[in-house]
């Protein structure tokens, strides 16, 4: 007959109150990423608010026209305030 192993000894419950030990390299990864994120979307926001402009002017086809007109819709028209506000 085999003889079984023994299970891995049971780890010792962390206290919750003690917070974990971060390193400095660790916290300049989370940084680092943190940061890529807010520029990553901030700009992705600025380049749809640019493309949704550009979808309003009087050069588009009619058909672009309009799906940015109903997309611009779904969003309460937050595009054409901003032209509108803008041209004023």
């Amino acid at each position: 007959m085999a003889r079984k192993d023994k299970p891995p000894p049971l780890r010792r419950r962390i206290n919750p109150t003690v917070p974990r030990y971060v390193s400095p390299a660790e916290r300049a990864e989370t940084r680092a990423r943190w940061m890529r994120l807010f520029y990553g979307s901030a700009a992705a926001l600025l380049l749809i608010i640019i493309a949704m402009a550009i979808g309003y002017t009087d050069q588009m086809p009619a058909g672009v026209r309009a799906a940015t007109e109903r997309v611009d819709a779904v969003f309460g028209y937050p595009v054409l305030r901003l032209i509108a506000w803008l041209a004023s």
